[in-house]
């Protein structure tokens, strides 16, 4: 639709004569090249005030028009991600800039470009399952929440990424100083760890070359799970289902034990609180700057025994009613968390 040029107040004079001799609005349309609508406004403009032009206007008229910007609006409703340089190709006979879209966007409907929150991709069969978990345990209050241990395995490496912005002067973007270090297969470490609403619990390192099988995370269960939930006080193990966890030698040892595990849904990281603690985890290595893996186990012991305070844990814990009424809301999706 190409942007409505101002009609000039000769024009709207006419408009206005012709309409006072009995023409009819259609045929003045037809006759000036406007819609019927417009001769309208100018008749009942006239009528009310005793003019026919408009006001003066300041600064430089819009170069959109309404309905050129509920196209624009239609666009990103249709696809979120769709870029300004996009609509302006699935919309041919706009004059603006992408720049201008981009402001109509952001301007008139609050509808401004933001980075995307990365989150897994859930089949129905899991939405369903992480549904049906909630609804089991939607009843239940931060003090039953209290009584569990939470754990999972994480990932940490030399070279962080959380890293994104850096202070500089200009022109030194290339500086070693302001740079950010990577690595194309940098060294990793696997940890396991859990806690619960009283504190963090143990840390376990888990050797480069080994493999998470039933067998060594019985060993993990033994040396670290039973003491912590024993200095806990609490009754209740969560873990997720991966196949290690399932397995049926690490089910008897748990069984053997007396420990009650939560039926937990698969592909939930949203649910689990102990994930807020990895991240913080990993922003806070990062900053450190290991220099080897000696260094990497160093500060996620010390980050680990120093950071991750008994309120912040008892405040995650004490998160869990709401995560799941979210996703409850949420229809399984994922949710904020």
């Amino acid at each position: 639709m190409p942007p409505v040029h101002q009609i000039t107040p000769r024009k709207r004079a006419a408009i206005v004569a012709l309409s006072r001799t009995g023409m009819k609005y259609k045929d003045i349309a037809t006759e000036y090249g406007i819609s019927k609508s417009g001769v309208g406004h100018i008749v009942k403009r006239f009528n009310d005030t005793g003019k026919s032009d408009i006001e003066k206007r300041s600064g430089r008229p819009k170069i959109t028009s309404p309905g050129d910007d509920r196209l624009i609006k239609r666009c990103v409703d249709i696809n979120p991600f769709i870029s300004c340089t996009e609509i302006k190709k699935e919309l041919p006979f706009l004059t603006c800039h992408s720049r201008t879209i981009s402001r109509r966007l952001s301007d008139k409907f609050g509808l401004k470009s933001r980075r995307a929150a990365r989150k897994p991709l859930l089949t129905k069969i899991q939405r369903n399952k992480r549904l049906q978990f909630c609804k089991k345990y939607r009843n239940w209050t931060s003090d039953m929440w209290r009584q569990v241990t939470f754990s999972d395995e994480s990932t940490f490496q030399q070279f962080g990424t959380y890293h994104h912005f850096v202070r500089r002067p200009v022109g030194t973007r290339y500086n070693p100083r302001y740079t950010s270090a990577t690595m194309k297969h940098p060294q990793k470490q696997m940890v396991w760890g859990c806690f619960s609403a009283f504190g963090r619990g143990s840390l376990y390192f888990i050797n480069k070359n080994d493999t998470v099988n039933a067998e060594r995370y019985i060993d993990i269960l033994n040396s670290k799970l039973k003491r912590s939930m024993i200095i806990a006080g609490t009754t209740t193990f969560q873990q997720d289902s991966a196949p290690c966890h399932t397995a049926k030698t690490v089910q008897k040892w748990l069984s053997d034990n007396q420990i009650r595990v939560l039926d937990w849904p698969g592909n939930s990281p949203d649910l689990n609180p102990i994930e807020n603690l990895w991240i913080i985890l990993k922003r806070k290595l990062a900053a450190k700057a290991p220099k080897n893996m000696n260094d990497v186990r160093f500060w996620l012991t010390r980050i680990w025994c120093s950071d991750i305070s008994p309120e912040l844990c008892k405040s995650l814990v004490d998160s869990m009613p709401t995560r799941i009424s979210n996703i409850i809301k949420n229809k399984g999706y994922s949710t904020k968390y």
